[in-house]
């Protein structure tokens, strides 16, 4: 096996795309846990400029109301959890299931598909009864309502519960980036907005902070019947170490905020997850076709699963890899292509942003 602590990932720098003119904008709130007190910041319009608004209060804010505004005239309403509790890594196969992966930030194509496949109603009530919606990560960066998408997930993992069914948001390599520093995908609007709230950016999801706490209690890999998913893939060298899916979700915890003391720290198994050519979240050979089918079948018989979804590699629509072992959802959502799995009475299709069953080729 090659040294697999030998090279830095490719995903440390922080270069910024120069091409990017977004600005000031509806943003937040962002909840910040510090020195005793709970301060949330977001910026609003008024009179036609963003600006900043402020607000403390001592402890916690468990149960309290915030609004997220989209534009000028949509917004939505959460309320912050009395608690947030680490998700397990294996679950039951539900009756039906939705998975999509990758949308980085573009909230109406989500929000879109959501309601039009009957997962939720305009009112961003859950309708989908006990069934799963899985998030194959890549929620942050590229697009210009990232902070909104995440509160929309937590939003809907309440909704979803209350109705006896499940969010499953499982991380990205660009949740990762973020709660790591590396902030090259991050649009220039969030940056503008850290300057108007006083804050620095990279500060804004760290464990002191409600959604960085939250994003802390999420896996990189979560089986669920007989399917694994997750946002890259697992490659031949994560393999060679036989993993436990426990073990891949437990072990990295301690390290999302801090890949690289993983890298550094001589455990071969966190070496190999937070290295960037092997990482579950950031690995492409499957996609790509790049990965030995024996190898991909002993990923099936390590994980006890038929099929594996994932996302992080674009394809032009939802599709089979490998004789129908490996199915790519990773559509491009920013140029008007959203789709997703379905997975209804153990058969499998995909779905549109406008609601229309597909077979998958």
């Amino acid at each position: 096996m090659p040294d697999i602590f030998s090279d830095e990932p490719k995903f440390l720098t922080t270069e910024k795309d120069s091409t990017d003119n977004s600005t000031s904008d509806y943003d937040g709130p962002y909840v910040i846990y510090r020195n005793g007190s709970t301060i949330l910041k977001q910026v609003v319009k008024e009179s036609n400029d963003f600006v900043s608004k402020s607000d403390s209060t001592s402890g916690f804010v468990k149960g309290k109301l915030i609004t997220c505004n989209i534009n000028d005239s949509l917004s939505f309403v959460t309320i912050i959890k009395d608690t947030l509790v680490v998700e397990n890594s294996v679950y039951e196969m539900p009756e039906k299931l939705i998975a999509i992966s990758d949308i980085e930030g573009n909230f109406l194509a989500f929000r879109d598909f959501l309601i039009n496949n009957k997962v939720i109603n305009s009112n961003n009530q859950w309708i989908y009864g006990r069934g799963h919606l899985v998030l194959n990560g890549d929620f942050f960066d590229r697009g210009l309502n990232v902070t909104e998408c995440l509160w929309f997930v937590y939003h809907l993992e309440q909704e979803a519960v209350k109705n006896g069914g499940y969010v499953h948001f499982i991380l990205g390599n660009h949740e990762i980036m973020n709660m790591n520093d590396d902030i090259r995908y991050v649009r220039n609007k969030y940056i503008e907005n850290s300057k108007l709230m006083n804050e620095d950016y990279k500060d804004l999801y760290k464990q002191n902070t409600e959604l960085g706490r939250w994003l802390e209690t999420k896996n990189i890999v979560e089986k669920i019947g007989d399917y694994l998913f997750l946002h890259g893939g697992i490659s031949e060298e994560l393999n060679m170490l036989n993993p436990a899916i426990e073990d891949i979700n437990t072990r990295s915890r301690s390290y999302y905020f801090s890949s690289k003391a993983a890298r550094q720290s001589g455990d071969t198994l966190m070496g190999t997850i937070f290295r960037s050519k092997y990482s579950p979240f950031w690995y492409r050979g499957y996609v790509e076709e790049t990965i030995k089918e024996d190898s991909l079948d002993l990923t099936l018989r390590i994980f006890d699963v038929d099929k594996i979804v994932v996302g992080h590699t674009i394809v032009d629509d939802v599709r089979y890899f490998y004789s129908r072992k490996v199915i790519g959802i990773d559509t491009d959502h920013a140029e008007g292509d959203t789709e997703g799995l379905l997975i209804e009475e153990r058969k499998e299709y995909r779905v549109d942003r406008s609601g229309i069953k597909y077979e998958i080729k």
